[in-house]
């Protein structure tokens, strides 16, 4: 799967680029996706380090888990035109394997967020009304930096739970 999310009608050329990696872990029956927050497990990958190297770190920040990377799902890239940043996105199927700690992260933006088993269908709805619920308000009522971080962080991790469950 390829996918861009740009509002523009040209490639820009000037923005920073900024690697993430995110990770589709369902429970053995697919029934359920393992969330944080209300988002996939994942995030930034450092200057230097694999996305195999990211996911680790991400899994134990955010979940305290140990996770297996089974596959890869794809690539989505979407322009922040505010910031001038091409986010690099790559989706991975990926096993849980087992909880081995606490979660680790010391980004206070994160620490009083929990990482949780939730239904996929209703996660997938859930996902797809924020998505509508973001279009409907408009750019104007986020502002056009919140509008594309809002929208395209749903998207992303909307189009690859999708991909995950083909």
């Amino acid at each position: 799967m390829q996918k861009v999310y740009n509002e523009n009608d040209f490639e820009p050329e000037d923005y920073l680029e900024r690697p993430t990696v995110r990770c589709v872990v369902f429970n053995e029956d697919k029934k359920n996706v393992l969330l944080f927050g209300s988002l996939l497990v994942g995030g930034g990958v450092e200057e230097g380090e694999s996305d195999e190297q990211a996911i680790i770190r991400e899994a134990l920040e955010e979940a305290g888990a140990e996770l297996e990377i089974l596959k890869p799902l794809g690539e989505i890239v979407s322009y922040r035109d505010e910031t001038k940043k091409k986010y690099v996105s790559r989706g991975y199927l990926c096993k849980y394997i087992r909880k081995v700690s606490e979660p680790t992260t010391t980004a206070e933006d994160e620490i009083n967020i929990k990482a949780d088993w939730h239904d996929v269908n209703e996660t997938i709805n859930r996902i797809e009304g924020e998505i509508d619920d973001v279009l409907e308000k408009g750019e104007e009522y986020f502002g056009k930096d919140l509008f594309q971080t809002k929208l395209y962080n749903r998207r992303v991790n909307l189009d690859f739970i999708k991909e995950g469950l083909r």
